[in-house]
């Protein structure tokens, strides 16, 4: 009875032993950055023992040690007090925009003409990067044939390259494309007209 005790005793001290080497480990902090454009993103963070918590707005914070996961939340000022160093090594972020079109020609939609001027903006700004790389990427819908699709595409990415240049962007060393329908934003049959692929995808590098 006596040997038994021990065992149990001995279980019960490894037990132990091993929780308190996990709880006083060293923790791991994640931090979500925003995204460069504003869009929305999220990541799922997990511990080693199956914990998880969900980063979803900019600059939460995961505090993981292997057993659990603290939250918290900061700001841009205080991770760039901690992280200054590190931030200042990170290569520039690729930056993209997404124009839309009216059917069957190079006009803007709406919503676009209106974001037209803070992506220029914004395009200014980065475009003032030693060695940036721009792409304009044009697109068409399913509506009409491939040929006239792939000259349409062109002509799009052609008439934002020229907003572009009369905003003093320098597009010298530019790739302007013409996709036609062959990448889809959203799939559709031939024939139909669908707003969200008739668009120019700007990319800057």
């Amino acid at each position: 009875m006596g040997n038994r005790r021990l065992v149990i005793l001995g279980l019960l001290a490894a037990v132990i032993l091993v929780t308190l080497y996990y709880a006083t480990r060293p923790s791991e902090r994640i931090t979500l950055l925003p995204q460069p454009d504003g869009s929305p993103s999220a990541v799922v963070v997990r511990s080693k023992m199956g914990s998880t918590s969900v980063l979803d707005r900019p600059y939460s914070v995961a505090t993981v040690t292997p057993i659990r996961i603290g939250s918290s939340q900061t700001d841009e000022a205080s991770v760039r007090a901690r992280y200054n160093d590190a931030l200042d090594a990170l290569p520039a972020r690729p930056r993209s925009f997404t124009l839309y079109f009216r059917s069957g020609g190079t006009g803007l939609t709406p919503e676009s003409e209106r974001f037209l001027p803070v992506m220029m903006k914004v395009l200014t700004e980065l475009n003032e990067r030693p060695a940036s790389e721009l792409t304009v990427i044009g697109h068409a819908d399913e509506v009409g044939t491939d040929a006239l699709n792939d000259e349409l595409s062109r002509r799009r990415a052609m008439r934002v390259a020229a907003l572009l240049k009369a905003r003093r962007i320098d597009t010298t060393r530019a790739t302007i494309v013409g996709r036609g329908s062959r990448d889809p934003l959203v799939p559709a049959k031939k024939g139909v007209s669908e707003e969200r692929n008739r668009r120019v995808e700007l990319r800057l590098n």
